[in-house]
């Protein structure tokens, strides 16, 4: 990722942060687990940032479904096991 592209993702991570964690939190609750799928957000939106088409939606729109994503591998991963 060059310079240019680094600071806009963190101009990104600073403008959406608050969204991502507001989604994540209505969802799951327990703050560590919030902080951790919002961080898998931001990494899964900086592997496929390049194929983001704005023309197909807005990038807050892109982002809340990356934390939805990431919230539902999170609950499916929590799950206990049955017997």
């Amino acid at each position: 990722m060059s310079r240019g592209d680094e600071a806009a993702f963190r101009d990104l991570l600073a403008r959406y942060r608050s969204t991502m964690y507001a989604t994540a939190y209505a969802a799951l609750v327990d703050p560590e687990q919030v902080d951790a799928t919002v961080a898998d957000a931001f990494a899964e939106a900086r592997r496929t940032a390049a194929g983001f088409l704005d023309s197909l939606g807005t990038v807050s729109g892109w982002l809340t479904h990356l934390t939805r994503l990431c919230i539902a591998a999170r609950r499916h991963t929590r799950r206990p096991a049955t017997q």
